[in-house]
């Protein structure tokens, strides 16, 4: 071997080290028994405006989106709140027979009263209660504690007023 094959050798054996020291393998920190903090679903049904059904990897599960209160769709016959059917489209024509991930906020119950999961609902990276709120199909919802992301939903909601979209035009 030549001296300057050997120097070449030494220096690419010297990069390939400096890359794999700079890089080091992904080590997970969570341990397997500790749940994820999200899980990727698909929407089966949408409910109404902020509550849907999503199909995992262990079953099918009811979700109640964080952070945005749509009107209700009367249950008992009785005449459905102002927009509630409106809220209920937009969800439906955003979310349904698409994946979504599931995030779980650590300020929020992972449960509420009735047994749904309590989420933010992304679609393609994005919030689907701040995209509804914004387009006036809901209201900026705290129930209890503060929850992530609260100002951005405050914020959509704030330019629903300001241009009188959805809700924030028919309804009294």
């Amino acid at each position: 071997m030549t001296a300057r094959s050997c120097t070449l050798t030494i220096a690419a054996a010297a990069v390939a080290l400096a890359l794999t020291s700079c890089t080091p393998a992904e080590i997970s920190t969570t341990p397997a028994t500790t749940p994820a903090t999200s899980t990727v679903a698909t929407v089966v049904a949408v409910v109404d405006g902020d509550t849907i059904d999503v199909q995992t990897s262990t079953g099918e599960e009811r979700v109640r989106l964080i952070g945005i209160d749509t009107p209700e769709i009367s249950r008992d016959g009785g005449a459905d709140d102002c927009y509630a059917q409106e809220a209920r489209t937009y969800l439906d024509q955003l979310v349904y027979g698409h994946d979504v991930e599931l995030v779980r906020d650590p300020t929020q119950a992972d449960t509420d009263r009735y047994g749904r999961l309590l989420r933010h609902v992304l679609i393609d990276g994005q919030s689907a209660a701040q995209l509804a709120i914004e387009a006036g199909a809901g209201t900026e919802y705290t129930y209890d504690t503060p929850y992530d992301r609260r100002s951005d939903h405050l914020a959509a909601q704030d330019r629903a007023q300001d241009a009188s979209a959805g809700l924030w035009s028919v309804c009294p």
